[in-house]
C-alpha cells in the first residue's frame, strides 16, 4: 500500500479581516487537515489596514511575505 492512500492532507490558507473602531485587522487563518479532519490550526495577526485622506494603508505587525495577495484579497472580497 503507497502512502498516498493512507493520508489525505490539506492545507489552506486564507485572510481575514476585521473592523475595530475604523481599524481594519488581518489575520492569516491557515487549516490542516488529515483525512478529512482538523489537524492543526493557527489564526495569526498580520496587520492593521487604516483609511487617511481616503486611501487605506497596511501597517505590518511583523515581516509579512505575501503583502499583494493581502491586498487583492481585501479589495475583491471586503471593500465589496
Amino acid at each position: 500500500m503507497s502512502d498516498e492512500n493512507l493520508f489525505k492532507i490539506n492545507q489552506n490558507t486564507e485572510f481575514k479581516f476585521k473592523n475595530v473602531n475604523g481599524l481594519i485587522f488581518v489575520f492569516e487563518e491557515n487549516i490542516l487537515e488529515v483525512n478529512e479532519k482538523i489537524s492543526s490550526a493557527e489564526l495569526k495577526p498580520l496587520g492593521i489596514i487604516y483609511e487617511e485622506n481616503d486611501e487605506f494603508y497596511l501597517a505590518p505587525l511583523d515581516e509579512v511575505s505575501d503583502i499583494k495577495a493581502i491586498i487583492k484579497e481585501f479589495v475583491e472580497n471586503y471593500l465589496k
